[in-house]
């Protein structure tokens, strides 16, 4: 009979065999050469990136332009360099993506890149974008990454190559490629979604687009295209694991990720998707494909050898890689959680913004915004309407006010600076109107609140108002001028009633 004790160690030691093989597989090397590509294409493409955002003066319009930056909770130390330094700093990026692409002092070179983007990142809150915190996210990764081995110049100075890479690598790259398809997927299994909205609104904007104009349209398109693109996120990694299904996803998603790029400006993130995908090919993909081309224009070649080896492992398994994998399964286990955070807020995420980020929730809200701020200095009693484009850059005030913690952030920037210039204390109040996904506008927050009183914090906010418009075909399409006379607006106690007609307007 088996006592308490042979079990437990027999359960230890089969837990020991389970991790002395797991560790072995995440340690057993493959061909480099699809991380490798990998490492290219995403040096090259952060170049662009940088390069855009130079040429095109965003640095200026985001991050020199503007007095007030949105934060995030706990940064908001994080402030751009003083002058033009900030044309410096992208400078310097743009060098480091190049060093990255060529493999020149490889891992330094990714994580300054790292700590440069994140920098960036952190900076404007209203310039989140879910393509820029996957590339926060592999950026991190990188340096601890032997992408290196070869196709580098350390490996050129090295005089030699070593073309294998751990297996964990190459997971770790397919899982954070696979983040935004899947979550992305999972997102979408939305009611407002499946029925074509926002996009029906979208497309509708490019209705003017020769041949498939008319067509993208009309609300029947929209809403399959919808249930197509949920279907797409949801499948294609699934197909892209099996070698039977990977050819057809690929092209799948080459076709999928083009028509974002016409159809919408999401600036590099379709052609990131497209590259980054190879990661699930076979992982000496680049070479074959190189054999065969030569193969194809009659050059002839010499066989391609494969330096990689695949070394057995002992069963006992240093403790280094013991910690490195318990982390890796820990990092993996968080970022298949945290998407779904929303789900404990109530409301919907999409009015909230609660749980919103970081949670690869692609355009599933189409949000109108219509904003004033009121000052009320509390020593005379005179109420003021806030000059935000004082202080705000155009693409900021485009983007902030859909979301209520912006809106609390810089009621308390125009509080502190009314103060600052007039020496008295002041009370700030927001009147914003806002339409979700084509619904008849309504009030956001409480316009009574003294919004420069609010703390952040993850608790429900009570002073952002529920949603109680219900979703309506056609959109709506008054004037954001006009709102205010359609939306029943309490008293505001701030404001004697023969101002409201002159309430601030959108």
């Amino acid at each position: 009979m088996t006592t308490a004790g042979e079990r437990r160690r027999r359960n230890a030691s089969l837990g020991e065999k389970v991790l002395a093989r797991w560790c072995s597989y995440a340690y057993t090397l493959r061909p480099a050469y699809s991380g490798v590509f990998f490492r290219i294409a995403f040096g090259l493409l952060m170049a662009k990136w940088a390069a855009d955002y130079l040429v095109s003066g965003r640095v200026h319009a985001w991050y020199i332009v503007p007095e007030f930056h949105f934060t995030y909770p706990g940064f908001g130390w994080v402030q751009p360099w003083p002058g033009e330094a900030m044309v410096g700093h992208f400078a310097g990026l743009l060098v480091l993506s190049l060093m990255v692409a060529l493999g020149l002092a490889y891992r330094v070179a990714a994580a300054l890149l790292a700590v440069g983007f994140t920098y960036v990142f952190l900076l404007d809150r209203a310039n989140y974008q879910n393509h820029y915190y996957l590339i926060l996210l592999i950026s991190w990764w990188l340096p601890w990454m032997p992408l290196n081995n070869c196709w580098a110049v350390d490996a050129w100075w090295r005089g030699g190559t070593e073309a294998g890479i751990p297996n964990w690598t190459l997971w770790m790259l397919r899982f954070h490629v696979g983040l935004p398809y899947f979550f992305g997927g999972v997102a979408k299994i939305d009611g407002e979604w499946l029925l074509g909205f926002p996009l029906s609104m979208m497309l509708a904007t490019k209705s003017h687009l020769p041949v498939v104009g008319a067509w993208l349209a009309s609300p029947t398109t929209a809403m399959v295209l919808a249930w197509v693109s949920m279907l797409f996120d949801l499948l294609i990694v699934p197909a892209l694991l099996s070698k039977a299904m990977r050819k057809p996803a690929f092209m799948a998603a080459i076709i999928f990720h083009c028509a974002n790029a016409y159809l919408f400006n999401i600036h590099i993130f379709p052609w990131m998707m497209i590259l980054a995908t190879t990661i699930f090919f076979a992982p000496d993909w680049p070479v074959r494909t190189l054999s065969l081309a030569f193969r194809l224009v009659g050059k002839p070649t010499a066989p391609i050898t494969d330096r990689w080896r695949q070394e057995r492992q002992p069963e006992q398994v240093p403790l280094c890689r013991r910690l490195a994998v318990g982390l890796m399964s820990t990092y993996v286990a968080f970022h298949c959680v945290w998407p779904l955070r929303h789900h404990l807020y109530p409301g919907d995420a999409s009015w909230t913004e609660q749980g919103h980020y970081f949670a690869w929730r692609m355009m599933l809200r189409g949000k109108k915004v219509a904003i004033g701020y009121a000052i009320e200095d509390k020593v005379n009693g005179r109420v003021i309407d806030a000059p935000l484009m004082k202080y705000l850059s155009p693409m900021q005030a485009e983007r902030f006010a859909r979301d209520p913690e912006l809106i609390r952030q810089l009621a308390h920037f125009l509080g502190k600076e009314y103060e600052r210039n007039s020496g008295h204390a002041a009370a700030v109040y927001a009147l914003v109107l806002t339409s979700l996904n084509g619904r008849k506008p309504e009030l956001f927050v409480d316009p009574n609140v003294d919004l420069s009183r609010q703390q952040a914090g993850v608790d429900t906010r009570t002073w952002v108002l529920s949603q109680r418009e219900p979703l309506r075909w056609p959109p709506w399409d008054v004037p954001q001028s006009q709102w205010r006379w359609y939306v029943e607006i309490p008293e505001l106690h701030y404001l004697p009633s023969a101002r409201l007609a002159a309430a601030p307007s959108p």
